[in-house]
């Protein structure tokens, strides 16, 4: 039986002209799963999940980033670190298993410093994807201003 599965798997990858695996990893890798629960674990164990999330408007490929747009349609103020205004410190996670995993955050010696998106503001963010990974997406880290509410937004996916 074993035998016979093995020679459907290779004769599907030979007349479709595709690799199979491939096939597959792209079908089920779900974007819009919810963040690695070790990032909360790890870093944010002490906050509540955000009630006010800014809300994507637009992903756009400019050469080698993403441009995103997000829109604060909540009525608290929202915060978020990074080098400048565009660029959101990162949160990088890989498609391993079947599930997205937590991989590393970014850091910068230059330092990071607090940004403001304001009830009703929109932002364009501009992401950046690793040369060494497939399978990819990148999270941004907002909180609510005066609360103790934080959470991760998935800001780009690549496959």
């Amino acid at each position: 039986m074993v035998e016979f599965l093995l020679i459907l798997v290779l004769s599907f990858s030979l007349v479709s002209g595709i690799a199979a695996q491939d096939t597959r990893v792209r079908l089920t890798i779900p974007p819009e799963q919810a963040p690695d629960p070790a990032w909360r674990r790890e870093f944010f164990k002490e906050t509540l999940p955000l009630k006010n999330r800014p809300q994507i408007v637009s992903r756009k490929k400019v050469k080698d980033e993403v441009h995103v747009t997000l829109k604060n349609t909540g009525e608290t103020p929202l915060e978020y670190y990074g080098t400048f205004p565009v660029s959101i410190q990162l949160y990088q996670e890989i498609f391993r298993r079947g599930l997205w995993r937590k991989s590393h955050r970014d850091w910068c010696c230059l330092g990071k410093e607090k940004y403001m998106l304001l009830p009703g503001q929109s932002i364009r963010l501009e992401v950046g994807f690793s040369d060494e990974e497939r399978g990819e997406r990148l999270l941004g880290e907002f909180r609510e201003a005066g609360t103790n509410r934080c959470g991760l937004i998935v800001l780009a996916t690549e496959v």
